[in-house]
């Protein structure tokens, strides 16, 4: 029992509730505004229309908001304001209240060629019961400003100023890009540009909660035309720490400035490690001395006409840089180590361990050289006598077991000739008989010889 009184105690308040915000919320309504079209500083009027369909309505309480640049509010029906903000107030124009629409004239001044809007910022209506009406559509006004043919094109800043610093230049209109430096503390500029046409429109942009390096603040112009348009910019380079004094950082160092670069000395971190090779030095710029970065070998209390400094650029780059102090007006290199850089200690040592090897393997190589000389010497004799030992040995021929001196018998070239005899009987019988003669011949010469002999041993 006790728990169905309170669940329909829940359900009593849960209808109540409704109940009240059906009775708050009883009609809707919207909120419509026109989209003018004038000319510059013509004066003209935009329409606020409250509508509903199902209740009739009693008040209405709008603040609207524009840009005071662009155009002028002038008055309006139950409005009042100024400097971008208009508040309207009680019944529309005229009978409108206790009817389902309220109607507003709102009379503006058109300032500059361009477009711009006018939109809600906050609003209430009620009913003729005094209850709020639920907007379900706020509506926007797009005005468009015509340029007068009488309209300058002049877009160019006369005077450029700001506090604190200063710029890095003088000023020049057709100038559009300008460097200045701020302390630590600053976190926006305070700036006044002044157009050669009173009636251009300046918009500054990116002058706020500045960060440490670079920042870029933009000055935008639109000449009374509303067409020609010009974007001067500043460099705001904001330090880490220290002081500055015009384009001269008294704690950090110095601006450093060749004829395409400018840079400014920072403290290097604890952390930023010096590079390979060189140690600390001091250079002595006039009445300032900053901190610079010689070579290993540079003697005591002497600073090399190139050495590098830790600064920033102009783009608010940070990093070791290269300076030479004699060339001219100077010139300004980003630092970039060497391949083989390395500490010049390690570098000498590691040359006089190789000039050692080198005298070492001269020494031998002249050793060496005589015997080399003489061992090639005698292998080109030997090589010579080889060759003509061969052409010798290819000269000596074997002679021919057929060939015959041409002395010989002619009978040995029928046997031997290259086309043999054709033997029948009649030539051999000759032959046959020419060679028992000879035989005979012989037999007796070797007989009459033989008896001489004899005969002489007689």
């Amino acid at each position: 029992m006790k728990n169905f009184k309170s669940l329909k105690f829940l359900l009593t308040t849960l209808a109540l509730v409704f109940a009240f915000a059906f009775s708050a919320f009883a009609g809707t309504a919207v909120i419509q505004f026109g989209d003018p079209k004038v000319t510059r500083d013509k004066v003209f009027n935009v329409a606020c229309k409250v509508k509903s369909t199902d209740v009739r309505l009693k008040t209405a309480d709008i603040t609207v908001q524009y840009d005071p640049k662009m155009i002028e509010f002038i008055e309006g029906t139950n409005s009042e304001g100024g400097a971008g903000t208009v508040r309207i107030n009680g019944g529309g124009v005229g009978k409108s209240s206790g009817t389902k629409t309220l109607e507003y004239q709102l009379k503006f001044r058109a300032l500059y060629a361009g477009t711009t809007n006018i939109s809600i910022a906050d609003q209430e209506v009620t009913d003729t019961t005094d209850n709020l009406v639920n907007v379900t559509k706020l509506g926007t006004s797009k005005v468009t400003i015509n340029p007068s043919n009488t309209q300058s094109k002049n877009a160019n800043i006369a005077t450029l100023e700001f506090s604190p610093g200063e710029l890095d230049r003088t000023f020049d209109p057709s100038i559009l890009s300008y460097n200045t430096e701020v302390n630590s503390d600053v976190d926006s500029l305070v700036i006044s540009a002044i157009t050669e046409d009173k009636d251009a429109r300046v918009n500054i942009s990116g002058n706020a909660n500045f960060q440490t390096g670079m920042n870029k603040v933009t000055i935008d112009v639109t000449a009374p035309d509303g067409k020609t348009k010009k974007q001067y910019v500043l460099n705001v380079t904001k330090f880490e720490t220290g002081v500055t004094n015009g384009n001269t950082t008294i704690a950090n160092g110095q601006r450093f400035s060749s004829n395409a670069y400018t840079i400014t000395i920072m403290i290097k971190p604890d952390d930023v490690p010096i590079p390979s090779g060189y140690k600390k030095l001091q250079y002595e710029n006039g009445s300032e001395s900053i901190e610079a970065y010689g070579p290993n070998n540079t003697p005591a209390n002497e600073t090399p006409e190139v050495f590098l400094v830790y600064g920033m650029n102009q783009s608010g780059d940070i990093d070791f840089y290269r300076y030479d102090s004699k060339s001219g007006e100077g010139t300004i290199q980003r630092y970039i180590p060497e391949p083989n850089s390395g500490n010049f200690e390690d570098l000498a040592a590691r040359y006089e361990k190789l000039n050692e090897s080198y005298t070492m393997v001269s020494k031998r190589f002249g050793i060496l050289f005589p015997v080399t000389i003489i061992l090639a010497a005698l292998v080109i004799i030997l090589i010579i006598i080889l060759i003509v030992m061969i052409v010798k040995g290819g000269s000596s021929k074997k002679p021919n077991p057929y060939q015959f001196d041409d002395d010989d018998d002619d009978d040995d070239d029928d046997y031997f000739s290259s086309k043999p005899r054709k033997i029948t009987s009649s030539n051999y019988n000759s032959s046959h008989s020419n060679d028992t003669n000879d035989f005979t011949s012989n037999k007796n010469n070797d007989k009459d010889s033989f008896s001489t002999d004899i005969e002489d041993l007689g």
